[in-house]
This record gives structure tokens, C-alpha cells and sequence, in this order.
């Protein structure tokens, strides 16, 4: 996709299924604005994906848009997990975007009592991490399909806030058995294509088609399910979280992606980077 406001392009975008945005405080006037969003869904020998396919790739505008409003400097992103080989200590990163890099922040889970203190440096980066024990007991329950536990966190800093809704548990393997919360677990599951139930074709968006899919997956006696093949919308991870059911998620790289051209290497490589960054706070997916 080419994005153009008022006379000037902002950017080009590659890969119609995860979030992109753009810098517009500057070119923004008093009154109407002019906003054009070029899309163009053709198949390429070397795009990503390729020509080669078993499902319809849609055209035309299938997420939303928006206009974002932050203060001048706000956070951009963060991530608020178990830290690697454990089950009881909470680390992470908080990444603010703006002239004033160096501010205090902090994490809160409040349902568990915990407030996590840092300061970001002159890049506007600050990693913690926090010990979740209190008289020897843990702070917080782990996720799993059987209880997906999920906690209001809130992430601040001086100039902003933002509130997200996090589950915390753990992923390993041990040879060839697959370990959730240091249990081995039984993948049941299905692959979905995004598409609207009943009928109503074209593409499938929002909270409540993504409640209808994963449902049924859950009477199918689902605990796993393949979004296939490409990221599906932010709301089926999210859905997938409350609702208790791991997720495969993935780019559309299969069958004769072109590898060994550089361009193709690095437009899958940035879908890839895209699609982690939307969904590395998401506990159902493994």
C-alpha cells in the first residue's frame, strides 16, 4: 500500500496484514485534509506470497484506520512477559518516542499488587525485571487454555499511558515434548483462513467474528489453532487470549517463495518483524 495526505507520500508498506502508521503532526492542516490509501493486492513471482496459492488473497482496504493522538512524546511499544527460563519474575522493556527520551516510568499490575519502577535513558529505552513473590508464594497465576488468566497491566511514563490485558506463562521444549508452564501439552487444533462465517464473505474482522471462529474451534474441542497463512486480525490473538486457545501465527511464506532474492528475503524478513512486534505481548501465542 502508498499512503499520500495532502500532496505528499508518507510511505509504502508491504504486506496488507499487520499495522503500520506514519508521522503526520506536520502535514496536517486547519479544516479538510486530503488522505489516499493506494492498495494493490496482485500476485508476484517474487512478492510475498508468491503466485502459487490455495486461498484468496482479498483487495481493497480489509483492516481499519485510524488517526492516532498521542502527547509529544509517548510510548511507542513495550514488552511485559515471564522472563525466559522462569515462572516467577516478570521482565520487559519500555520504548518511548519523542523529544523528552529520559523520564520516569513504571509497570503496574494492580490485581496483583505489583508496580514496577525504571527510567529510560537518552535513547528513551528502559528494561526492567521483578521478582513476582511475596512470602514465598507467586504474585501471579500462568496462563493456559485450562485457566487463561489475564491481568490489567498499565504501562506509564511521565507525558502517557497506555492499559493492555496480559497473560503470563511459559513455552519450551524438551526433546520432542512441547511444555506449557514446564507441563508437556497436547496440541487439538485446526487451521482457520480469515474468512467470514455464514455467508457473509469477505474478509473476517473484529472481536465478535473472531469470538464466532475460535467458538466453534473451542466445541470442536480445540486448545490450538493455525492462523493460516498469513497474520490474521489483531483481534483473533486477542480473542485467543481470553478464550484460552495457543496460536500458530504466521507470514505467508510457503511453497516457492524466492529466497535467494534478496528483496523478497528482506520483504518476509520485515512481515515477520511487523507481525512479532503487533503480537510479542500475547500469551496464546506459542
Amino acid at each position: 500500500s502508498v499512503v499520500g495526505l495532502n500532496g505528499n507520500v508518507l510511505g509504502l508498506h508491504l504486506g496488507g496484514f499487520t499495522p503500520f502508521n506514519y508521522e503526520v503532526t506536520d502535514l496536517l492542516r486547519e479544516g479538510e485534509n486530503s488522505l489516499i490509501i493506494k492498495v494493490d493486492n496482485k500476485r508476484m513471482l517474487e512478492a510475498v506470497p508468491t503466485v502459487n496459492s490455495d486461498w484468496w488473497n482479498y483487495g481493497g482496504i480489509t483492516r481499519s484506520v485510524y488517526l492516532v493522538h498521542t502527547p509529544e512524546t509517548f510510548i511507542r511499544d513495550y514488552c511485559v512477559q515471564l522472563k525466559k527460563g522462569t515462572s516467577d519474575t516478570i521482565s520487559g522493556w519500555i520504548q518511548l518516542d519523542g523529544s523528552r527520551a529520559e523520564q520516569d516510568v513504571k509497570v503496574e499490575i494492580p490485581e496483583a499488587g505489583i508496580v514496577i519502577a525504571a527510567r529510560t535513558d537518552a535513547a528513551g529505552r528502559a528494561e526492567f525485571e521483578f521478582k513476582a513473590v511475596k512470602r514465598k508464594k507467586p504474585m501471579i497465576s500462568l496462563w493456559s487454555p485450562e485457566s487463561p488468566k489475564l491481568y490489567d497491566v498499565i504501562v506509564s511514563a511521565e507525558t502517557d499511558s497506555v492499559k493492555d490485558r496480559i497473560g503470563f506463562r511459559t513455552i519450551e521444549t524438551r526433546g520432542t515434548e512441547l511444555l506449557l508452564n514446564g507441563q508437556p501439552i497436547f496440541c487439538k487444533g485446526i487451521s482457520i483462513h480469515e474468512e467470514s462465517l455464514r455467508g457473509k464473505g469477505g474478509r473476517s474482522c473484529g472481536e465478535e467474528n473472531a469470538r464466532e471462529i475460535l467458538g466453534l474451534a473451542k466445541e470442536l474441542g480445540c486448545n490450538f489453532v493455525r492462523l493460516a497463512h498469513y497474520p490474521h486480525d489483531e483481534a483473533m490473538v486477542r480473542v485467543a487470549d481470553e478464550m484460552g486457545i495457543l496460536v500458530w501465527d504466521e507470514i505467508p511464506v510457503y511453497w516457492t517463495i524466492q529466497f535467494d532474492n534478496p528483496d523478497t528475503y528482506a520483504n518476509a524478513e520485515q512481515q515477520l518483524t511487523d507481525m512479532v512486534a503487533r503480537d510479542h505481548n500475547r500469551a496464546s501465542v506459542i
